[in-house]
């Protein structure tokens, strides 16, 4: 076939580079002697020292590490040349050469920031590693050190200033998020790759997981069931965790109106080809998702992490451990309310590699407990309250290489989740679901063609099968065209399978029902974008017909309610992304336009804005200071309806958030922030609903700036 060599060189330079950035490295065969090579790592516009860039020194044999707080990466190998590349989130990669000679060598390297890091490796988008510019669906990368620095204390308040993003929920469900018109009970959440269970009323709260313990975010938008399986109808958000803590430990103390206080501790260690990964912190506000209160509304909590990896010979494990507890209270009339929440998320993982295949093995475990109490005192009594326990166990093989002339990724998935809830008709529930896929990536130059399918099988629902033909189309290298057309579901959770509440004192009661069948969409989108070094603009289109969503019915005689598979329509809109870079200046914004219809009222979906908005400058001070203005528009909101009409609306919501920071001495840097500045007020409890904020922010590198770390 003419130019298959063509596509088969392509196709093997590509996974080649994600080998490159994820095999074990060992010390470089050499002569006798070692010398020492020093790198520092600076932003090219501002000179600025960049924290945690990834060196990776050396080829077929290399060691790796990430920049201190100075910028400064140091190492010891026997004299000869190497090939050194460099890569962060948010710049362009370098990849060059360096002689290390007998005395020891020093090399200082200037990244040039990118508006879109088409070089970051990300794993969403294929289930394996891939540069960001290779993604053949949407995907965008969102940096923990620009979001921290931004002043973002949890994964939902970095989250609200994206495009195409809309916070949803509120009390006592948390904070979760809609895109594309999909509320949170239909977007996936990842936590390094393994599914997160938490949903409290089909919700879950992101502001419980702390960004001080994040990597990076990758946001995959438009349905994914294809890779992911159920409740990837909107998309998919995975939270990744610090793969290498900071070469010193980090403190961060933060103090702010509305009773903010948090503290935090980071660390890192590596040897040889072991590396350790840690965090510790707490958060402390009078706020809770959706309701500012009164003296008596707060939430508290403490979270750690630690991950682990050790490469040797082509085999690399991995362990990764989230954990946070939580107490929320507020109060609804004369009632204290109480939330207890307790969420872990456990992932082991091998990976072998042989040539340009890669065999990967992982088991995930996610628990959540959540104790519900109320109490007419400001201390709830302990053998109160209503106890909900959900687990989730997942053994997942998968297998990525070259079959052919063709790039082959697959693999196989079981699970069982479990849920032990005094509001079901059976108190201790199981599910065990299974779900082969595979997806295969045609090319033929500029033009990558990727068909792919899920099988899934459950024991309770059935079968569903989910199909996706997605393609990239890179006529130039600044050029991008990607379209998708897929097939997803949501499988019908416990509590709408088998839920059994009577509310006596109001006189109703709701029952689940355990004939529901899966939720259905076919969507199409279709998008077009430049990345160039200083331009960024990206125009997506989307469209999406569902079926069978799954609602609550109308009360019989009785006034009992129950779940159907009753709701269909359609969703439609636009999105539009641009950036800019006119010297110390950066500017990105954006917006959304979406269409929505009941297909049953003619009315537009609850809870989904009409239209939104952002912009936002970031730019370069006197005095070494960094200053950033963000303005977000989320528009006119239907809350409600009655028959064919929009009974209730929330108007439009503008939000003002003003951040400075400046790097100090001694491993020091300061930052002030102030969120919704117009200190905009709403009646309605939601999540985007906190009042004017203040905060003032203090990182500290212990060690930093001393003789061996400049």
């Amino acid at each position: 076939m003419p130019g298959c060599g063509s596509c088969l060189r392509r196709i093997r330079l590509h996974f080649a580079l994600a080998a490159l950035l994820a095999s074990p490295f060992a010390a470089p065969a050499a002569q006798s002697g070692t010398s020492t090579l020093v790198l520092t790592v600076r932003d090219r516009d501002s000179g600025e020292a960049l924290a945690g860039a990834l060196v990776v020194v050396g080829d077929s044999s290399a060691t790796r590490g990430m920049t201190s707080t100075s910028g400064r990466w140091e190492g010891t190998l026997p004299p000869g040349r190497y090939r050194v590349r460099i890569r962060m989130v948010g710049y362009a990669g370098y990849d060059g050469h360096v002689v290390v000679e007998t005395g020891g060598s020093t090399l200082e390297v200037s990244l040039a920031p990118a508006l879109v890091p088409l070089d970051a490796v990300v794993v969403t988008a294929a289930r394996r590693e891939q540069r960001l510019a290779d993604a053949v669906v949407e995907t965008r990368v969102l940096s923990g050190r620009e979001m921290a620095r931004n002043g973002a204390a949890d994964v939902a308040s970095a989250l609200v200033e994206q495009g195409g993003v809309q916070l949803d929920g509120g009390v006592p469900t948390g904070t979760g998020v809609q895109l594309r018109g999909y509320d949170s009970r239909r977007v996936l959440v990842l936590v390094d790759g393994q599914p997160l269970v938490g949903r409290v009323n089909g919700n879950l709260d992101l502001s419980r997981l702390p960004i001080a313990a994040v990597e990076r975010i990758e946001i995959v938008r438009g349905p994914q069931s294809t890779l992911y399986g159920s409740d990837a109808l909107g998309g998919v958000i995975n939270v990744v965790t610090r793969a290498r803590g900071p070469s010193r430990p980090i403190i961060g103390i933060t103090v702010g109106t509305q009773g903010r206080r948090e503290a935090t501790a980071e660390w890192g260690w590596s040897r040889g080809g072991l590396s350790l990964a840690g965090y510790g912190g707490g958060r402390w506000i009078d706020l809770v998702p959706g309701l500012a209160g009164d003296p008596a509304t707060y939430a508290r909590r403490g979270d750690g992490m630690a991950r682990a990896r050790w490469e040797v010979r082509g085999t690399a494990l991995a362990l990764s451990t989230l954990g946070v507890g939580e107490r929320q209270r507020y109060r609804i009339g004369q009632l204290y309310q109480f939330s207890d929440n307790v969420q872990g998320s456990v992932r082991l993982s091998a990976t072998r590699r042989v040539g340009l295949a890669r065999l990967s093995a992982s088991y995930g475990l996610s628990s959540f407990d959540h104790l519900s109490r109320r109490s007419t005192l400001a201390i709830p009594a302990s053998d109160s309250g209503a106890m909900d326990r959900q687990r989730l166990q997942m053994l997942e093989v998968t297998w990525n290489g070259v079959v052919g002339r063709v790039l082959v990724d697959g693999g196989a998935s079981l699970r069982q989740e479990r849920i032990a809830a005094e509001r079901l008709s059976r108190h201790r529930l199981s599910l065990v679901t299974a779900e082969p896929f595979v997806q295969v990536t045609l090319q033929r130059g500029p033009l990558s063609v990727v068909p792919g399918a899920r099988f899934s099988y459950s024991e309770r629902w059935g079968r569903f099968a989910s199909p996706r033909l997605a393609f990239l189309f890179r006529p130039a290298e600044r050029w991008a065209v990607r379209g998708a057309l897929g097939r997803g579901f949501r499988a019908p959770d416990f509590k709408e399978l088998y839920l059994a509440f009577v509310n006596q004192a109001a006189g109703y009661a709701v029952i689940g029902n355990p004939e529901l069948r899966p939720e259905r969409s076919h969507s199409l989108s279709l998008g077009a974008e430049y990345a160039g070094e200083r331009l960024y603009v990206r125009l997506t289109g989307f469209s999406t017909r569902y079926r069978d969503f799954i609602e609550t019915t109308e009360p019989d005689p009785n006034g009992t309610y129950s779940y159907a598979n009753v709701a269909r329509g359609r969703s439609a809109g636009l999105e539009l992304e641009v950036g800019a870079a006119l010297g110390g200046l950066r500017l990105d914004g954006g917006g959304e336009l979406l269409r929505s219809r009941d297909a049953m009222t003619g009315t537009p979906l609850l809870g989904r804005p009409l239209h939104s908005g952002r912009l936002a400058a970031t730019a370069r001070l006197p005095g070494g200071m960094r200053g950033r203005v963000a303005f977000l528009y989320a528009g006119r909101t239907p809350l409600a309806r009655s028959g064919n009409e929009v009974a209730r609306w929330r108007g439009g919501f503008p939000r003002l958030d003003l951040q400075l920071n400046r790097e100090l001495s001694g491993g020091m840097s300061l930052g002030v922030h102030a969120s919704n500045v117009l200190d905009r007020r709403m009646g309605e409890a939601w999540p985007g609903y906190t009042g004017r904020q203040l905060a003032l922010q203090l990182r500290w590198q212990i060690g930093a700036g001393a003789p061996d770390d400049r």
